[in-house]
Formats: structure tokens, sequence, C-alpha cells
């Protein structure tokens, strides 16, 4: 393992593109607001570079290879879905690969949460719609996002809308490559609280995975506290709505089915829970319907078993005479 420490930035980058100030530096990458030299208008852009985390030609090579291959697949929706930025990446002389995406003016549901604090139930549900909207989409491109979470989210500043963001993409991507060669990078950037069990602990995506981030993501923005904070851990469950919502509100149905633990109880698409979103009222009803139907079933269930072991006693729940 290499120091993170990086060369200083030149003001021109590629011939092209002249830095305007840093924007992000984590541990893995640092990200520049830079602008396009070669077109009149001087468009910005966000240009991200990875730190130098190892020595390993090869592990180097891994990585080039999949940061590129994931370019490949968000250079097919990046600028069709207005919620989604074009992404593109070029190298310098040194071979150096740099991601540069949109640069898209706003702030992220973290920034907006620390300035702002826990925001309304109808500001929230608007959110939660047009993220659905956009989740929807990649579903139906067959992609399953593996990192949504706050911020990584920007609500752009012209219109309000939740735009996806490539830093968490890039860090998964980091991490995937240095844990499938038993490396750990130094420093570590932990998981996040955002992620379902079934994708953190054993590394499969299902489209329900996504809509328990979001549903996350809707909690934190209606409490302004981290999952890792609601997390009860005599229960297993994240306990939110007795201090935030109406126990009884549809809203709190709503979010609470799309964080239950186990994938096949959440809603499994991204439509189903738009649909839910848009006639609360219907759906709390069909809630109640099949909870009904179940207990009906272990009803029955149960006194056919007692009537196995006494044939000759009556179930508990009937009565004689």
């Amino acid at each position: 393992m290499v120091s993170t420490c990086i060369a200083p930035t030149p003001t021109l980058l590629n011939n092209r593109y002249q830095i305007v100030r840093i924007l992000e530096d984590g541990p893995w990458s640092i990200a520049w607001l830079a602008e396009d030299t070669q077109l009149p208008s001087r468009r910005q852009c966000v240009i991200r570079q990875v730190k130098p985390l190892t020595a390993d030609a090869d592990i180097q090579k891994q990585l080039c290879d999949r940061i590129q291959a994931e370019i490949e697949i968000w250079q097919k929706l990046g600028g069709i879905h207005d919620q989604i930025p074009w992404l593109s990446s070029f190298a310098d002389s040194t071979g150096q690969v740099y991601l540069m995406e949109e640069w898209v003016p706003g702030l992220t549901l973290t920034q907006t949460v620390q300035e702002q604090g826990a925001l309304d139930e109808a500001t929230v549900q608007q959110i939660m719609t047009k993220l659905l909207s956009l989740v929807d989409y990649l579903h139906q491109n067959q992609i399953v996002h593996c990192t949504l979470e706050p911020n990584n989210i920007m609500l752009r500043q012209d219109d309000n809308k939740p735009v996806l963001q490539y830093g968490g993409m890039l860090n998964q991507v980091i991490a995937n490559t240095f844990l499938d060669n038993n490396i750990r990078p130094t420093p570590w950037i932990s998981t996040s609280g955002f992620l379902p069990h079934e994708q953190v602990i054993l590394d499969q995506h299902y489209y329900s995975s996504n809509l328990y981030s979001l549903g996350l993501i809707g909690i934190y923005l209606l409490t302004g506290q981290d999952p890792y904070d609601l997390f009860n851990l005599n229960t297993g469950s994240c306990d939110w709505n007795t201090q935030t919502l109406d126990p009884d509100s549809a809203f709190a149905a709503i979010l609470n089915k799309a964080i239950a633990r186990f994938p096949g109880e959440r809603f499994l698409t991204a439509r189903q829970m738009m649909q839910a979103l848009a006639a609360p009222g219907q759906f709390v009803q069909q809630s109640l319907s099949v909870h009904s139907t179940l207990v009906e079933q272990m009803g029955a269930y149960l006194d056919s078993c007692l009537l196995s072991l006494n044939p000759s006693e009556p179930p508990l729940n009937s009565y004689s005479g």
C-alpha cells in the first residue's frame, strides 16, 4: 500500500480543462470544478481523479478496467434522463485516467439536511416521488444502483430535482477491486448505513435493495438522523416514526414497507412504491386486507393442528352449545 498523497494539480488538465477549485478531497479520490477551454461557452464540468492507492500494477490495471467498464454503462444513460448527468473520461500523457461529468449546481441531500434540518412530510414526499421515477428508469435498463445515499444525490439548484452523483459509484468500484484482492486500503471508507444487509453482507442486489435505500433516505430527510442512530439492536428494526409521524400515517407505512428486513417483504418495484405514494389510502386498505387474510389463514392452520392432536375436542376459536 502506498501513501494517498497526490501530486499538485496542474492548472490545465489534458491541455483543455482549466481547474477552477477543489470540490471534494476524499481518502480515495479528488474532484475539481473545471472549465472546458475548447468550448466557446467554457462549459463547467466535474473532473475526478483516483489517488494512488497501490503500487501493484496488476491491481491498478484491474481498477482502471473496472472504472472504464462502469463509465461505459453510465455513458449510455447520462444526458438522456434529466436526473442522470452525462459522464465521460480521458487519459493524460502519463496514462492517468480521469472521470469527467456534468456539473450540477446545488446541494446534496446531506448538505440540505445539515443546512435546513429535518424536512416536512410534503417536501419529502415530493423528493421521494422524483427519486422513484429515476430509480424506475434505472430498473427498466436492468441497473441496480449500488450506492444510493444522501451524499450521492444532489438537489439541482434550478428545479430542485434530485440528481445522481458519481462519487459514490467510484468509491464502490475502488472498494470492490481491493476487497477482491484481499487488500484493505488505508484509510478505509466505511459502509453506508443506507444499504440493505443482503447488499452489504451477501453482495446480492435486487430492485427492492434500491427501494430499501430510498426508504431510509426518506426517513433521514424526515428525522435528520442517520440510520445507525435509529437502528434498534434488540428488534433489528429502524425505530423512527413514533417520534416523527403519526404511527397511523400512510406515508410512515409506505416507508416501513420499503425498509422491511427481507427483500420479499418490501415493494418489489419502484412503480409499486410510486403507486402507493400516489394513492396512500388505497395502499393502507390493501395492507390491512392482506394482514386480515394472513391472520385468518394462520388461525385456520392452528385449528387444523389442534384438531390433529385432539380430534375429539373443538378448536380454541370454536364455540358449542
